[in-house]
């Protein structure tokens, strides 16, 4: 249960857009998300950096899950029959 709970909170903390959006305002602190996010404009996206970018933002918490995926699965179904 104390994996599914620290993998959950791994990928909301990992994520997080919108309040690093709204105050962050120097380019060199900007989070992944946030730069991700200047790949795409309204008219046009660089698709090769951007899924570059995507892959590079995901590695980290497949690699957790895919290690922790025994505990994660436990703690859902036991979470699931109480």
């Amino acid at each position: 249960m104390n994996a599914t709970v620290g993998i959950l909170t791994f990928v909301w903390a990992w994520n997080d857009f919108l309040l690093p959006l709204v105050v962050l305002s120097s380019p060199s602190a900007r989070t992944l998300p946030l730069v991700q996010y200047v790949f795409q404009s309204r008219f046009n996206t660089d698709y090769t950096t951007a899924f570059a970018s995507y892959l590079m933002a995901l590695a980290p918490v497949l690699l957790v899950y895919l290690l922790a995926q025994r505990w994660v699965i436990s703690g859902v179904l036991r979470g699931a029959i109480k």
